[in-house]
């Protein structure tokens, strides 16, 4: 019998929409659905949003680092402005992107869907079957087994807060922490992160996340490590929140008036009813094969934060979304290399990362630190922390990895990234005409 659609996609974030015009290019008959609006994780609750609060709060930042250099800057964060002008960005991002798919000729959907049986959909009363049904539902935050759960205020919860209160926790030690209390801090909130262990942000250089934590700290953020959550109860004067003291083994009590929801992310699965569809699901994600596949559905492929292989990170959700395309339309032949995919965590200063970890590196590799915190790019502006780590293959020069930390840090990381994906030896990296002064000049510095 002959299906309703050749593809139907279940989300419409940036594998969605890029997976939906690639199948309708080549011919297909797709259809797209999601039970929000359309524009996925990254543009309501991820990288867009968090970005426009955390450019606001690093003017904010650089006006009181150059009091008394040339700026008199007594500026202070508008809270209730900012998430307006937050929202002005995201609905002229999203509010065209149904249209465009109808204009595209791609049909569009609304409401939960699951599964009814290996190629048929349900959403609400309607039944669609697809030859193919592609997965790209995205992330939400953790379920916690704690007592007053109920009071976590979620990460996407806190992007959208009217007014942010005086005094919040972070809890967990991750990306999503440190972004937002170093947005919360620049706005005048009194703030805490609270983690589990000693090894915060570990996906990053350990003498890189150092620096990170110090200028942290210098900022006004309490860290607190070794603390593992018990307890959030609610009293005339706020929250109380009641961590285990890992080290001397006691129970702690810290007060706030929120606590946020920094504990991780996990694929936003459990809608989707996927034992109906013959979906296996392994460590809470859809299981797939090295093309992307459903490994006990053919019919099924998934791409973004809805499984495990590779970083939860917008380019990641780009690859896949490309390489499940291919499979598709061709058979599956692509497969993905996560290795060369590079991150940033938008704090101030700015951390990024690509390639190799020096813990990962071996007699074979060269390591080269240095402290960029005298260089004119740090100086203009009074930062304090800057500096960078790269690893170069000994034998063919190529570079392997790279490290950062400072102003531009965000930028100059996608040189490196180039580098590395196009086998660049560090002598042609650092022999590129670059323009001065800038930021990318000073990679000839980092590779002296």
């Amino acid at each position: 019998m002959k299906k309703d659609y050749d593809a139907f996609i279940i989300g419409t974030g940036v594998a969605g929409s890029a997976l939906a015009y690639k199948l309708k290019k080549a011919g297909m008959r797709v259809a797209i659905a999601d039970k929000e609006r359309f524009g996925g994780t990254c543009a309501f609750h991820g990288c867009i949003p968090k970005k426009i609060l955390s450019s606001v709060a690093g003017i904010i930042d650089a006006g009181h680092r150059m009091e008394g250099k040339g700026a008199e800057c007594s500026g202070q964060i508008n809270w209730p402005d900012l998430i307006n002008f937050k929202e002005e960005i995201i609905h002229s991002l999203t509010d065209p992107k149904e249209k465009a798919f109808i204009n595209s000729g791609i049909d569009t959907y609304h409401g939960t869907v699951r599964f009814h049986d290996q190629n048929t959909l349900a959403i609400g009363e309607q039944l669609i079957s697809a030859e193919h049904i592609l997965i790209t539902v995205g992330a939400t935050s953790r379920t916690i087994d704690i007592t007053g759960v109920e009071h976590l205020t979620t990460s996407d919860e806190f992007l959208d807060l009217e007014e942010l209160p005086d005094k919040i926790i972070f809890a967990g030690g991750g990306y999503i922490s440190f972004e937002f209390a170093h947005i919360a801090a620049r706005a005048g909130a009194e703030v805490t992160i609270i983690h589990r262990s000693e090894n915060l942000l570990k996906t990053f250089d350990r003498d890189l996340v150092k620096m990170l934590v110090d200028a942290s700290q210098k900022a006004g953020i309490n860290i607190v490590t070794n603390q593992e959550l018990q307890r959030i109860e609610k009293k005339d004067q706020g929250l109380e929140v009641t961590t285990f003291d890992i080290n001397g083994q006691e129970d702690r009590t810290h007060k706030c008036d929120m606590i946020v929801h920094g504990l991780g992310r996990v694929p936003a699965i459990q809608d989707l009813e996927p034992e109906k569809g013959d979906v296996d699901i392994e460590h809470g994600a859809i299981a797939v094969n090295e093309y992307l596949q459903s490994i006990s559905n053919p019919a099924v492929y998934a791409a973004g934060d809805c499984i495990i292989p590779g970083p939860a990170l917008t380019p990641t959700a780009s690859l896949q979304a490309n390489i499940v395309a291919s499979n598709i339309l061709k058979g599956n032949e692509q497969t993905a290399d996560y290795t060369k995919i590079a991150s940033a965590v938008f704090t101030i200063p700015t951390l990024a990362s690509v390639g190799m970890m020096e813990k990962d590196a071996s007699d074979e590799h060269q390591v080269i630190f240095t402290d960029m915190s005298k260089y004119y790019s740090a100086r203009k502006m009074n930062v304090k922390y800057s500096a960078s780590k790269v690893i170069i293959e000994k034998d063919t020069r190529k570079i392997v990895g790279a490290h950062l930390i400072g102003p531009d840090a965000e930028n100059i990381i996608n040189l490196y990234t180039l580098a590395i994906n196009t086998g660049l030896t560090a002598e042609q990296v650092r022999e590129a005409l670059y323009a001065y002064p800038s930021g990318s000049y000073d990679v000839k510095y980092m590779l002296k």
